[in-house]
């Protein structure tokens, strides 16, 4: 299953991403594969406990996954720090430079997002997440927010989503990028056809051009899923652009023709990388 079920510790967990967990157990083993990157790669890892978590709560987490919490402590490569030095008035870039300053390569860096609203307004937190996103492109760095899934619906899903659109990790579908464009993996139905229709919202809400959605390991769809698809490229589409839709399994394809996704205008689907 792809997301954060079963979890491993490659480099989907680098860059900005957006765990969207509905479960404890499920934003565990995210975080956990999460820090674990970071330490296989000797960075330094930042982690700013919020007030919905119970204090140690992490720790006990990690070790759960087997994580070696102690000697991470120990040397100084994983570090929890409290919201308020976590979000300085000053900006992330101080808490990014004084870590790269004790000689790691790398920063990870990751809060709650129901954490920070209580020190932030969701106006401020979303320009935080915009800056965040040009240190992720410009510095070492990576960071992991988290979104619990029954509170991130609506318009919040959408902003959210908008500066993450390569980088969710949900249950059964994240994204990715590549040449080719965004790319799609795991499963998409009804459960999870809003998180697809905001990513390809965000992904096409550009100047009328030719985009590709690489659907190769995309496993699943539905309905729901074709309707997220025609929906969140309406714009581009009506405007002139051209979406095409990379390289799908069989099984995906023969659903895209079956609901006609290939005759509406501005789609076309391909059998590989055009």
């Amino acid at each position: 299953m792809w997301g954060v079920d079963g979890a491993t510790t490659g480099p989907e967990w680098d860059g900005h991403l957006m765990l969207l967990h509905e479960s404890a157990a499920e934003r565990q083993a995210g975080v956990a594969a999460w820090v674990q990157r970071g330490l296989d790669l000797g960075e330094k890892v930042l982690y700013a406990e919020g007030p919905d978590e119970q204090e140690g709560s992490l720790i006990t987490a990690l070790e759960a996954h087997e994580v070696d919490v102690p000697t991470a402590l120990r040397d100084g490569r994983l570090t929890l720090v409290p919201l308020a030095e976590f979000y300085p008035a000053e900006g992330q870039r101080l808490v990014v430079d004084r870590a790269l300053a004790e000689g790691f390569p790398a920063v990870r860096m990751s809060v709650g997002v129901l954490g920070a609203l209580t020190i932030l307004s969701p106006r401020h937190h979303l320009s935080v997440e915009q800056r965040l996103e040009e240190l992720v492109r410009s510095l070492p760095v990576s960071v992991l927010c988290q979104y619990a899934r029954s509170s991130t619906r609506g318009p919040a899903l959408r902003d959210a989503i908008g500066v993450h659109v390569p980088g969710i990790r949900e249950t059964c579908f994240r994204t990715g990028e590549s040449e080719l464009g965004l790319v799609l993996q795991g499963e998409v139905d009804a459960c999870n056809a809003e998180v697809l229709e905001a990513a390809v919202t965000a992904f096409t809400d550009v100047p009328p051009r030719v985009l590709s959605l690489d659907l190769a390991e995309l496993t699943f769809i539905d309905a729901a899923a074709c309707r997220a698809l025609a929906q969140g490229s309406r714009g581009l589409r009506a405007s002139g652009g051209r979406l095409l839709l990379v390289a799908p399994p069989p099984q995906v394809e023969r659903t895209l023709c079956l609901l006609g996704l290939d005759d509406l205008p501005g789609f076309q689907v391909v059998g590989e990388s055009p």
